[in-house]
């Protein structure tokens, strides 16, 4: 037994120490002869856990579980994380270890619903989360209503998931989502980055609406993402200690994909993912003169200013060396806005500095990106 109690010292040990920076943890069930019992991570705070009496700190936890299995024979531990489970199988004189993903449960689908891809978000092994943002009903089906937008999301964790893979680096990834809304991409990459990929990351939600904030709040809180924060205010406004790995900004209102785009210029982030939105700003201020016999229709006229001011925020991303890719994100049957602006930092491009003015003549006054990423650099040299 005293072999046994010390493997087991041991073993718990290892996996708290696996654990000890990681908020993936989200339960742990101890099953005996005598009585079956859970220890809930506290929504409140993640570095305590619920007993039905006790609440246990991490570091009291791995004293606190050799206590309650002082003296029995044969027990069952499973420590539940999100994406997988440790197994410890207490035996009279042994303990073994399995440690099991998360990746294909039995009731998983095997063919998508009609209206849905489900490539690489599925239906079954995601039911948990596809239930709490609201895609998916309580009895297990995708409404007929959210199937577009499961489409979307499907879409939006493949065009993330070919530029991580580019990478070498794969550590933890921070992630700054501008003007989250109800924070469905939120929630699904980091679904994806930590259950899936097993990818560590942190994701911070800004939106200005103090309602979709709280929503995504309770979102939060029922799934257990102790990693993920949501804060009201504006993008303009945002300071972090850390490092903003991924500035993300998808169908923001307004001025919010320029303010989105200088604050990833100015945070130097690694990645910044664009799905423009409100193109307008520089309508009347292009110069089409050389395009009168096409502009003068209103339609094409719209139409090329849309398409001049996105070509006009990937070339000054260009500009301050990153490499850009131009996709559809959906069909433009989805959305008129189907464009996406994904850049990666460190990829210096001769000329494309020379390039971004040349453009830059067709537009009389202050481009709104660079006026933002002016006031944000001046805040912090301030």
């Amino acid at each position: 037994m005293k072999k046994r109690n010390q493997k087991l010292r041991n073993l718990l040990q290892m996996t708290f120490y696996r654990l000890k920076d990681t908020d993936n943890l989200k339960r742990i069930e101890i099953t005996s002869a005598r009585e079956k019992s859970t220890l809930q991570v506290d929504p409140e705070n993640p570095r305590y856990l619920l007993a039905e009496k006790d609440r246990i700190s991490r570091e009291e936890l791995r004293e606190y579980l050799e206590q309650q299995l002082a003296g029995i024979e044969k027990a069952t531990v499973k420590i539940i994380e999100r994406g997988s489970v440790v197994q410890l199988k207490i035996l009279p004189g042994d303990v073994k270890m399995e440690i099991n993903t998360q990746d294909e449960p039995a009731q998983h689908q095997k063919t998508p619903e009609y209206g849905t891809r489900q490539d690489f978000i599925r239906a079954g092994e995601a039911e948990e989360l596809l239930k709490a943002v609201g895609i998916m009903s309580p009895e297990g089906q995708i409404k007929a209503d959210k199937r577009r937008k499961f489409y979307q999301v499907d879409r939006f964790i493949e065009l993330i998931d070919e530029i991580i893979e580019e990478q070498p680096d794969k550590g933890k990834i921070t992630i700054l989502d501008c003007g989250c809304g109800k924070s469905y991409l939120s929630f699904v990459l980091n679904y994806w980055l930590t259950e899936k990929k097993r990818m560590p990351c942190k994701v911070i939600g800004i939106d200005d609406n103090a309602d979709v904030i709280a929503s995504s709040r309770k979102i939060q809180k029922q799934l257990g993402y102790h990693n993920m924060e949501f804060r009201q205010g504006k993008i303009m406004d945002f300071h972090s200690s850390s490092d903003i790995d991924m500035v993300l900004s998808l169908h923001a209102c307004d001025t919010a994909t320029d303010e989105a785009l200088a604050l990833g210029l100015h945070l130097e982030s690694k990645y910044i993912i664009a799905v423009p939105c409100c193109q307008a700003a520089l309508h009347q201020k292009i110069d089409f003169n050389q395009w009168k016999p096409i502009s003068k229709h209103n339609i094409f006229h719209n139409r090329l200013a849309d398409i001049f001011t996105d070509g006009l925020r990937a070339a000054a991303l260009e500009a301050y060396n990153y490499r850009v890719s131009v996709v559809e994100y959906v069909s433009p049957l989805e959305t008129p806005k189907n464009i996406m602006l994904r850049a990666i930092k460190g990829y210096n491009q001769p000329g494309a500095r020379g390039k971004y003015q040349e453009l830059k003549e067709n537009i009389s006054g202050e481009i709104p990106l660079e006026n933002f990423l002016k006031t944000l650099d001046y805040r912090n040299n301030d």
